[in-house]
């Protein structure tokens, strides 16, 4: 197989290799040169740029980006959305939780023994005490009177009680 029996194309293929070869070994053993008449147009002091010359970058003050704080890019209008303000639904009112044990009337003071329900502890409240939002109003032989705001709350003294002691 010789050279008389290959093909056209590929005798082709082989010359472009060659003359491409030659071409790279004349770049590498001749680099390029940059013109000199180019060369000699550029000024070689930063002051002779005109565009950059005398030019100082510094960020704008946050005062002058009040207006684009204001109207955000990422929204349709251009303006930021109110907030949602979501009003919790007022907790329902502390119910009464006491039971009357007791009352002491003297000449100047009213006194109704208390057991709080919560916890079981003895409370004594004398009229114009109060006690979670509750208000003594009025303490008789036969009970106390309760109130807060429009809401009023008699408590009876227990009927098995002895009654009153004196």
């Amino acid at each position: 197989m010789g050279i008389g029996q290959t093909n056209r194309p590929t005798l082709l293929l082989i010359a472009a290799n060659a003359v491409l070869s030659i071409v790279i070994a004349l770049q590498l053993v001749y680099p390029a040169q940059p013109n000199l008449a180019a060369t000699a147009a550029l000024p070689d002091s930063p002051s002779a740029l005109p565009e950059f010359g005398d030019v100082t970058l510094s960020p704008p003050r946050m005062a002058d980006l009040a207006d684009m704080l204001g109207r955000p890019l990422f929204f349709v209008d251009r303006r930021l959305p109110e907030p949602r303000v979501e009003t919790a639904p007022a907790a329902p009112p502390t119910p009464l939780r006491l039971k009357l044990e007791g009352v002491a009337i003297t000449g100047e003071s009213r006194v109704a023994v208390l057991r709080n329900l919560s916890n079981n502890q003895l409370l004594q409240l004398t009229e114009g005490m109060g006690h979670d939002g509750w208000t003594l109003d009025a303490v008789s032989s036969n009970g106390a009177t309760f109130s807060r705001g429009e809401q009023v709350n008699e408590l009876p003294l227990d009927p098995g009680s002895n009654g009153p002691r004196r």
